[in-house]
């Protein structure tokens, strides 16, 4: 039993290496690898300003529920999937690429610190999960994006296949409880939106 269990995961192992060998080695053109990494380093910030744009957006996304309710259990979901990966992070330490691995194309310098799982494809997915829920349309293409951080992320030499994965699944379990408890977290929703009124946001 044991050794099956070693012999799968090293399989595993195994196939996130080759996976990532084909990503990352894909960066062989300066205009392209110049988008990739911009968009590894920076898509995530456009993509919150546009989250944060759903808020002050005065046309409802949704029929029964407002955006900026809408709004806050994005935020709740993706606080969540940050401490679902932190629990990962402490029960499986994965070195980047970069570092563990040679010949990588590394498109920018980047902290050597956990690479399991992704925070980036968390946040984003977690939202980009809620907002599909409540909006088809605008989740779609929420989630094209987040899949396109996350494999610039890849192709970019800072994180395995296997990190963005993990850190989408997480993604979704962080929406779907946050979801799925939605009324009792009402109190916390509308105390967010008492202090959103009298700072008149």
């Amino acid at each position: 039993m044991l050794i099956s269990i070693i012999i799968m995961f090293t399989n595993m192992e195994n196939i996130n290496i080759y996976l990532f060998r084909i990503i990352n080695n894909l960066a062989t053109n300066q205009y392209i690898n110049l988008f990739f990494s911009l968009s590894a380093q920076y898509l995530i910030f456009l993509y919150l300003l546009f989250i944060i744009f759903i808020w002050f957006y005065k046309k409802q996304i949704n029929k029964k529920l407002d955006n900026k309710r809408i709004f806050i259990l994005s935020v709740l979901s993706s606080i969540l999937s940050l401490i679902i990966n932190k629990v990962l992070g402490y029960i499986y330490y994965e070195k980047r690429p970069f570092v563990s691995l040679k010949h990588v194309n590394l498109l920018f310098k980047y902290t050597p610190n956990n690479s399991f799982p992704s925070d980036h494809m968390a946040v984003v997915s977690s939202i980009a999960v809620m907002i599909y829920i409540y909006n088809k349309k605008l989740g779609i293409f929420l989630l094209v994006i987040s899949l396109l951080i996350g494999f610039s992320r890849v192709f970019s030499g800072v994180h395995f296949p296997i990190d963005i994965i993990v850190g989408f699944l997480s993604a979704l379990i962080s929406a779907l409880i946050v979801y799925g408890y939605r009324e009792k977290l009402n109190f916390l929703t509308e105390f967010l939106m008492k202090i959103s009124i009298k700072l008149h946001l």
